[in-house]
């Protein structure tokens, strides 16, 4: 069957033109979100998790009828990860519950996958529903997209500073919207772009990486809260580095708990699988900035955080960005 891709849909979306079940897999993030806020204003879909649902919570969506319209829609979120947790058994159990969803109900399965594995249950959701991906532009269709928001705009642009501004938004739709929405607010009434323009306002994607990052907020250096804005302009979702955090708050405790047993250092990166000199160098950095305590209080932290996120519906990114605040004002 011929996919479909996410820029098709974005631009002309009939939720009617879809079948029952869709999978939308690919690296690009950016055109995901937007394929996901097409999806919301044309259903009202039930929003699930894939690390925090089980086969039996998925079945339950769609057990009832609907009170808010006809059918149920179900969106799930990080699907790698509900289809890891499945036995052989709920394998075959959840390809047989795929295959009896009609319209007008509705399941999209969202998975991070570069591309679709030939085992099941992906198998099935090939042989059965919308294959849809979202992979980054080429760097013409890219250069296209800026060239288009900034006529669109009544902006006016020459070729070679356009080429100037593409070069460095290094085919990042996250950071591009981002830049040049600053740019367009730059400018005000000025009607024509010019490098120094550019220059005064749009900035290079960010080359800082996650684990710079860790560094700087568990040894509580404000400017980690401004390269979580950066990761997060361009791409990382704050789940994505909330859990990054919890995975080195809970490797960080085990770390200076063996330490505290008195057990040699080489024995203990053995023992956790470190063996990447620069890794083991963050993780005696990180444990030399943060107490026990601490870490034991980041860990109920990030728990109740993600409650308030996936259970009260609170604002995602601004509470994930408050708590990155309160850890590095501290």
């Amino acid at each position: 069957m011929a996919e479909k891709t996410a820029v098709q849909l974005i631009k002309k979306f009939n939720v009617e033109e879809l079948k029952p079940v869709s999978i939308i897999y690919g690296t690009e993030e950016f055109l995901k979100k937007q394929l996901s806020e097409k999806i919301k204003q044309h259903t009202q879909p039930i929003v699930l998790w894939g690390d925090e649902t089980g086969l039996k919570q998925l079945k339950e969506v769609f057990s009832s009828s609907s009170l808010f319209s006809e059918g149920n829609t179900a969106m799930l979120y990080d699907a790698d990860s509900f289809i890891s947790k499945l036995s052989k058994d709920e394998v075959k159990d959840f390809v047989s519950f795929i295959k009896g969803i009609h319209l007008p109900d509705r399941l999209f399965i969202f998975v991070k996958k570069d591309r679709l594995p030939a085992k099941e249950p992906y198998k099935t959701l090939k042989e059965i529903g919308d294959v849809i991906v979202s992979t980054p532009l080429t760097p013409k269709a890219f250069f296209i997209s800026v060239k288009n928001k900034i006529e669109k705009s009544g902006k006016s642009i020459d070729e070679d500073t356009l080429k100037y501004l593409v070069e460095r938004l290094n085919n990042d739709l996250y950071h591009a919207k981002n830049e040049i929405e600053k740019l367009l607010t730059y400018l005000g009434d000025k009607k024509d772009i010019t490098k120094k323009d550019i220059d005064a306002v749009v900035v290079p994607k960010s080359q800082e990486n996650v684990f710079a990052f860790l560094d700087r907020f568990f040894s509580k250096d404000p400017s980690a809260l401004k390269m979580y804005r950066e990761l997060i302009s361009t791409g990382h979702h704050p789940f994505e580095l909330q859990s990054l955090i919890l995975n080195q708050a809970n490797k960080l405790l085990l770390f200076k708990t063996l330490v505290e047993k008195g057990k040699p250092l080489e024995s203990i990166f053995s023992q956790m699988n470190i063996k990447h000199p620069a890794v083991k160098g963050s993780i005696k950095k990180q444990a030399a900035a943060v107490s026990k305590e601490e870490l034991i209080g980041l860990i109920k932290q990030l728990y109740s955080l993600e409650i308030s996120q996936k259970v009260e519906y609170m604002d995602i990114e601004k509470t994930a960005e408050e708590f990155v605040l309160k850890r590095v004002a501290v």
